[in-house]
């Protein structure tokens, strides 16, 4: 094949190429920000090509010429003229528009009000509220449409599907550049919860109705249905969950609702394996028979096993009398626990029932019975008794994302004991508490953490590893090893402590999408009696918001004790 018959076929290849390639491009002046913007939005050139006919291209001009008005009057600019011309280039065409936007339309007057039943509903009344159309502000037609639509969609999740405007005007004056909107929504009366209707076929229509939050007769409030959607969708029990209004049966000011639950997996498997710097390499193995019985009663198997702890744990849980909120857990479980030359082998038994109330506080109340031998480095085997009643509560809320919250708070308190007159090896109690808070701090955030705990112990030497406390480690002081911290015996081998105080502040900063680089002081100690030597830890990570949660690497400087360096890996909530 010849040089010169090779560029030819190139060239014809490349042709068509090209001439796919070309587009027609619009330069715009004197247009910027929104309405640069929504010009752009509403000219739609890139339906266009470059092979339009001279009469093609004077007909679009014609349509552009509307469309630039039309893209002006939706953001208040009425007095918006344009001045346009199309040029030939090369391979395509330009348009070449500009724009004078002139005065902007500003509302002189604003109206917005209720009736009907409505009238005083508070979730109503502050959708009315959130109205962005405010006098002197600037007329846009597309806050004027939202808005309505807004108070409409509000009525309808309120129950009041008759909802309709009486009046609805936004009147424009060219004249004087001004517009006057007059809203009247009448909400019609509220409806009702009707018949309820449930499909289902692995649990008792008792356990069923225990989840059903929805009588017959009370006001219908959309929130309430995907709120009871929710709960079935958290049991596990279920494959899908459709909680739906028959809106196309509205009767005698009533809505009924289709409740249909279909059955899920009854049995579950599962293997995993991870890795933190506080345990090493881990395995997971574990098994769920999610019903037992149509009364809804949860098996649960789990081993886990780690380079430094191993535990094996049965659970039995019975939903109780609200079974989204209240349950019911017998477990028996051994733990096997070697860190820094600290031995527990741990048998724990007991009953734990669980309430999560409305005020979002998470109780816990339960009875544990433990035997636990327990040894340092070459020191004798002790044994422990206990039989230990206990109570924690959890709360945490945030005000915006949960995957990268910019401001929230949690807080866990943990209080137990133990006494020798109901058979424990010793006399203790103990109170745990850790709080977390999250602030804004310009692009970034500030994280705090504090956690405190003391124990009253007749004799400490008989308290089990177990119930002691250590601070060290991904969750606690960054910069040393897991539980490395604390009160040392004679062969130096860190014991714990019956006090506990550690801190930690963190900023961290968005870098490029769901990537996060942080800084961090972490500072503390686990200690016996009055608080003596403090340990303290700093460092820079990277965390990246994933689906389950943050993971994060940090490297952190121990500056203090056994001085070093030291790489944290932990995956968790921020709060």
């Amino acid at each position: 094949m010849s040089p010169a018959f090779s560029r030819s076929l190139i060239f014809a290849f490349l042709m068509p190429l090209c001439a796919l390639a070309a587009t027609p491009s619009l330069e715009l002046t004197g247009a910027e920000g929104s309405l640069r913007d929504n010009i752009h939005a509403y000219l739609g050139i890139s339906g266009q090509d470059c092979e339009a006919t001279s009469w093609r291209l004077a007909s679009y001009a014609n349509q552009a010429d509307t469309e630039i008005r039309d893209a002006g009057r939706a953001l208040g600019y009425y007095q918006l003229t344009s001045q346009m011309q199309i040029e030939q280039t090369d391979d395509c065409w330009v348009m070449q528009v500009e724009v004078t936007p002139g005065p902007r339309v500003t509302y002189v007057s604003v109206t917005a009000q209720l009736e009907g039943e409505g009238k005083t509903n508070a979730a109503m009344q502050r959708a009315l509220a959130s109205n962005p159309m405010v006098e002197g502000g600037y007329f846009h037609h597309g806050q004027y449409e939202s808005f309505k639509s807004a108070l409409l969609q509000q009525a309808s999740v309120q129950g009041f599907f008759d909802a309709s405007f009486v009046s609805a005007q936004a009147l424009v004056s060219q004249q004087d550049n001004s517009a006057r909107v007059s809203l009247v929504l009448d909400t019609g009366p509220r409806y009702r919860i009707g018949d309820i209707s449930i499909s289902h076929d692995i649990l008792s229509r008792s356990l069923i109705d225990r989840y059903v939050n929805l009588e017959s007769g009370q006001a219908y409030r959309s929130g309430d249905l995907v709120d009871l959607k929710s709960e079935f969708q958290a049991s596990q029990y279920f494959s899908s969950v459709a909680v739906e209004p028959q809106l196309d049966e509205l009767a005698d000011g009533k809505v009924p609702i289709n409740i249909d639950l279909q059955s899920g997996a009854k049995h579950h498997y599962l293997v995993g394996a991870g890795y933190s710097s506080d345990t090493g390499a881990r395995v997971r193995l574990g098994y769920e028979n999610r019903y037992i019985n149509d009364a809804g009663h949860h098996l649960n198997l789990n081993v886990n096993a780690s380079e430094v702890i191993t535990t094996y744990q049965v659970d039995y849980s019975i939903p109780m009398w609200r079974p989204a909120y209240q349950t019911l857990r017998l477990y028996t479980g051994f733990s096997q626990e070697d860190i820094n030359q600290s031995v527990s082998n741990r048998l724990a038994s007991g009953v734990n029932y669980s309430s999560w109330n409305n005020s979002d506080w998470f109780n816990h109340y339960g009875l544990s019975v433990e035997e636990e031998e327990f040894y340092f480095g070459d020191g004798p085997i002790t044994t422990s008794e206990l039989i230990i009643p206990m109570f924690s509560t959890t709360y945490t809320t945030t005000t915006d994302s949960v995957k990268y919250p910019r401001r929230g708070w949690s807080v866990f308190v943990r209080l137990k004991g133990a006494s020798e007159s109901t058979g424990s090896s010793t006399n203790f109690a103990q109170a745990f508490g850790r709080f977390k808070f999250i602030l804004p701090a310009g692009e970034g955030r500030l994280l705090f953490r504090l956690d405190g705990g003391i124990t009253e112990v007749d004799d400490f030497s008989k308290l089990p590893i177990s119930q002691r406390f250590f601070a060290g480690g991904d969750a606690s002081i960054r910069g040393y090893d897991y539980k490395n911290v604390g009160p040392l015996n004679d062969d130096d081998i860190v014991i714990g402590g019956s006090r506990l105080l550690t801190g930690s502040i963190e900023y961290d900063r968005k870098v490029y999408g769901d990537v996060v680089l942080a800084a961090f002081v972490d500072e503390g100690s686990a200690f016996n009696g009055s608080y003596v030597e403090s340990y303290r830890g700093v460092g820079m990570g990277v965390r990246w918001l994933s689906p389950v949660g943050p993971v994060r690497a940090d490297i952190a400087k121990a500056l203090d004790g056994h001085k070093g360096w030291r790489l944290h890996l932990s995956v968790g909530p921020d709060l």
